[in-house]
């Protein structure tokens, strides 16, 4: 009950503050008996820019509110906030490409951007590769060439985790560097006045325009998407590391271990277990443990599908003899 109260005595607030702190009024008295007050605001000037902001401070705000109801004690939706967020993090996106116009730019520095990005693609495939192989190496004891698929496929999850803790690395330190930046060298309204020859004698008579005040805005809403946007990323990275390791067995087995098992008349093996054959006759062992999988290499003597099909029938009729009801 209490944590609604605040709830809203924090939106009349910010209701306060908006309405202290903007160039206008907030509402506007109507000729309407019922509704005296309406909202001094308008859409139908808007473009895609505006609404994309207003989409990032619309989810902020929200998210801000279940941030503080979910600190409160009282439980909230994680589908809702896991939406609210992809659909920050792609306003945020496609509004600093439009703002900066990044296309255009890459349109005229796409020679020497191409080549950067071969460049850092091969580092990174290689490093991924390396990373693969040391991971077969140390858990599996075994040489990475036995398991090419498994290379393959854990080459590809090093390489897209790779770029996605790049990415989450780069943008936060691009919007610390970029907001020092802009906040040390950026010149407000009245210096912009002053500076300029033909404003600076009557700059006392100038104000701010809306088309100023509109730009501002966007650039608000941006940059505070944008660093959501490295937030979100950062966080979500930890739990991708803890992940990794169990998504890396997975894969693995996935990959390169097909057989079972009843494939090489081995018992007394945990369910789940899975074997690969090796080039020299020997299998490498997958027991399913906590958190992933632990190898070890065995002999194997590889049943033939007939054997197979031989012990499973002979298994069944002991099952059978022993149990009442057959």
């Amino acid at each position: 009950m209490w944590g609604y109260v605040a709830l809203y005595v924090l939106f009349a607030g910010g209701v306060y503050c908006v309405d202290r702190f903007t160039h206008r009024s907030l509402f506007v008295r109507t000729q309407n008996r019922h509704l005296r007050w309406k909202l001094n605001f308008s859409v139908r000037g808007w473009d895609i820019d505006d609404y994309l902001a207003a989409v990032i401070l619309v989810c902020v705000a929200i998210l801000q509110a279940m941030m503080m109801l979910d600190w409160w004690g009282s439980s909230v939706d994680k589908n809702l906030a896991r939406g609210l967020f992809a659909l920050l993090s792609l306003s945020s996106i496609v509004l600093v490409v439009r703002l900066l116009r990044l296309v255009e730019r890459y349109a005229r520095h796409k020679g020497w951007l191409t080549v950067l990005a071969a460049l850092l693609t091969v580092g990174a495939g290689l490093i991924a590769s390396a990373e693969a192989d040391a991971f077969i190496l140390g858990q599996t004891r075994v040489d990475p060439g036995q398991f090419p698929v498994a290379q393959k496929t854990l080459t590809f999850i090093y390489l897209v985790y790779l770029w996605y803790l790049s990415t989450s690395l780069l943008m936060a330190l691009v919007m610390f560097v970029g907001a020092l930046i802009y906040g040390m060298t950026a010149p407000g309204f009245k210096q912009q006045v002053r500076r300029n020859r033909a404003t600076a004698i009557c700059r006392g008579l100038y104000i701010p325009s809306l088309t100023w005040h509109k730009r501002q805005w966007l650039q608000a809403s941006c940059v505070i998407g944008v660093i959501y946007t490295a937030v979100i990323l950062l966080a979500f990275s930890e739990v991708v590391n803890a992940r990794l390791r169990t998504v890396l067995h997975e894969a693995l087995v996935y990959a390169s271990f097909h057989l079972r098992p009843e494939d090489c008349a081995m018992t007394g093996l945990p369910p789940g277990t899975r074997l690969a054959l090796l080039a020299k006759g020997a299998v490498v062992v997958a027991r399913p443990v906590e958190g992933g999988y632990r190898f070890d290499e065995q002999v194997c003597s590889l049943q033939s599908a007939t054997q197979i099909e031989t012990t499973r029938d002979q298994r069944i009729r002991n099952a059978r003899a022993q149990d009442a009801y057959f």
